[in-house]
């Protein structure tokens, strides 16, 4: 693993248990996006069409679907930002799908370059939950409801 990859992996645990236990119902949807696209990649990581990492498109474009759908639907800033982040990658997708006979070399600086935009959706997150913080809004782990409801005999 490079040393990139390990910045990419502790960064991303970090940011995700900070959404999780900081952030609001916005932000775990978030997460929960992008732990699912990264499940999902484990597999389908190795499948390709003439060099060209097609599951991986496919996944960024649900990300991207998962983003816009949380930015139309919430009043978070940076789910726009994750949904505008999300369009530079398809953008990436497309340019290395319309290059003919790819190379090793431009392989590597497709992934290269989602991966730097991976981490700035995930600092995107990070920055949501602070700005949720910074307004004295309640996580959504303290107003989650844990007492089993009591249903009224009538």
């Amino acid at each position: 693993m490079t040393p990139f990859q390990t910045f990419y992996l502790v960064l991303s645990l970090v940011v995700f248990a900070l959404a999780w236990t900081r952030g609001g119902h916005t932000e775990r949807a978030g997460v929960a996006i992008l732990v699912c696209a990264y499940v999902v990649s484990l597999v389908a990581q190795f499948i390709h069409l003439n060099g060209f990492r097609i599951a991986e498109a496919i996944i960024d474009l649900m990300i991207l679907g998962g983003f816009c759908w949380l930015a139309l639907r919430r009043d978070r800033w940076w789910t726009l930002a994750a949904t505008a982040l999300a369009v530079l990658v398809m953008a990436a997708h497309a340019v290395t799908f319309l290059t003919p006979e790819l190379t090793a070399q431009q392989i590597r600086a497709d992934v290269a370059a989602r991966w730097g935009i991976g981490v700035l959706v995930i600092l995107s997150l990070a920055a949501g939950v602070v700005e949720r913080w910074m307004a004295g809004e309640a996580p959504a782990s303290r107003l989650a409801d844990w007492k089993p409801r009591r249903t009224r005999a009538t």
